[in-house]
This record gives C-alpha cells, structure tokens and sequence, in this order.
C-alpha cells in the first residue's frame, strides 16, 4: 500500500511540475527566463526553440498524470517521470562542472529536479515484484 502511495505521489507532482514548467515556458518564455536572470533579447528564433521544449514538457507531464487515470500506464509513467526529471537535474549538475555557478533559481530547480527523479527512482524500486 504504501509503494502505491508514493507512487501515486510522485506522478502527482512530477506530472503537475511538468505542465507547469512547460507551460510557462510555452506561453510565456521571456517572463518565465527572466525570473532566472536570462535575456532572451528579442530574439525569435530562440523564442521559438524555447516554447517547441516547453510543449514537448507539457506532454511529458500529461503522460505522466495519465499513470494516475489510468493503471495499466502507472509503471510506464513513472519510469517517465523518473528518467525526465533524473535527465534534467543530472544536465543541470554536468552544466555547473562545465560551465560554473548558474542563478540561484537554476540551482533550486536542479535539487528540484534530482529530488522529483530519485522519488520516482524510490517508487519504480518498491514496485519492483521479487522473481
């Protein structure tokens, strides 16, 4: 009971978190940057690469949210969940070897997202059925 709990948990917050980010980045990109300390200058190009990811992020959370509908998608949508936030948060930490210290906010979302994928990680390893 309680791995379904967490499970459960987690697609709730990732799923959510995704769809938040990604939509604020898709309607919104120089506001949602901005409260990062980034410029995007006017430039449309960028604008335009920058809400084509945050629609990509958007599905990835309603992927993960139908995990939550839908029981037969709840292993997949974790394993989504898990591998999504896990691959952000791990760039984030390669980028601040490479690259040194982002904004603040930048850094909060890397904890963020290791703390989101490592609970999915959590829930896929209490799901796990003994062979």
């Amino acid at each position: 009971m309680k791995a379904m709990l967490l499970q459960k948990a987690v697609l709730l917050i990732a799923g959510a978190t995704a769809i938040f980010i990604g939509g604020s980045i898709l309607l919104s990109p120089d506001a949602f940057y901005a409260a990062y300390g980034i410029s995007l200058a006017d430039d449309v190009s960028l604008a335009n690469e920058l809400r084509a990811s945050g629609g990509s992020v958007i599905m990835l959370g309603l992927l993960t949210l139908a995990g939550l509908v839908f029981s037969r998608f709840a292993l997949a949508s974790t394993l989504l969940a898990a591998a999504m936030f896990m691959a952000y948060g791990a760039s984030r930490l390669v980028s601040l070897g490479l690259d040194g210290q982002p904004d603040t906010g930048l850094v909060t979302a890397m904890i963020a997202e290791l703390m989101i994928g490592l609970a999915g990680l959590a829930a896929l390893i209490t799901q796990r059925k003994p062979a």
